[in-house]
């Protein structure tokens, strides 16, 4: 039996079984193959579907450094203008510019009620209540300025990159207000509030921020100026 053993050991592959190896293997190979050519497809379909695509071109200005003081990470950007269904039918900047005006003022609205209700659930007066009572103040202006700044900003919109300059920045000027008010406001809670807690005191910020850069790619005008 141990002859018989050692004999069927040593005995070389037949041909048959070797090609029914090779051709395992190569089905093997197809697969892989095939399935890297489907997630390849996929991918760039998805690439495909990026250009050409407003809201991504405009995102990608507002993370790569384009606009010189503004900045808006890509994903999150695309994410806040996407949340408003115009932004899918939006055919230039300016459409995009009302859209994030829009947005800015129903977040502001919810900052101020936020706002409002931590203020008025403090059980003691220290310095966080006084930073809550100047916030109110800030979002007062903020929620009186967003329509100016809206209309000042429709009156150019036709114009579109023809806007002379100084049509173009009181639109800008009239955003800087914004940010200052809302920057003023995130600065005042980080000092005197919890600083896990105040993101979402900036997230505003960069929603104003969101709309200056959109009014600067509508009109073709850069504000070096901002004071925020």
């Amino acid at each position: 039996m141990q002859t018989i053993a050692k004999t069927m050991a040593a005995r070389p592959l037949t041909s048959i079984t070797l090609a029914a190896m090779l051709l395992l293997v190569s089905l093997g190979i197809a697969k892989v193959a095939g399935d890297d050519s489907k997630n390849t497809g996929s991918n760039k379909g998805n690439d495909m579907a990026r250009v050409g695509d407003l809201v991504v071109e405009v995102c990608k200005n507002m993370s790569d450094g384009f606009l010189k003081q503004i900045h808006f990470d890509e994903e999150p950007c695309i994410s806040v203008l996407r949340s408003d269904n115009r932004s899918a039918v939006a055919k230039d900047h300016g459409d995009l510019a009302i859209v994030a005006f829009d947005i800015l003022e129903h977040r502001s609205k919810e900052i101020a009620s936020k706002i409002d209700s931590l203020l008025h659930g403090l059980t003691v007066h220290n310095w966080t209540e006084r930073a809550l009572q100047f916030c109110v103040a800030d979002y007062a202006t903020v929620l009186h300025t967003i329509p100016l700044c809206r209309n000042m900003f429709l009156d150019v919109k036709p114009l579109g990159t023809k806007a002379g300059y100084e049509d173009a920045i009181v639109a800008l000027d009239c955003v800087d207000r914004l940010g200052v008010a809302t920057r003023d406001c995130s600065l005042r809670m980080i000092n005197n509030w919890d600083y896990n807690q105040v993101e979402v005191f900036f997230d505003v910020t960069r929603h104003v921020s969101l709309a200056w850069g959109l009014i600067e790619m509508a009109t073709d005008t850069l504000d070096d100026h901002s004071t925020w």
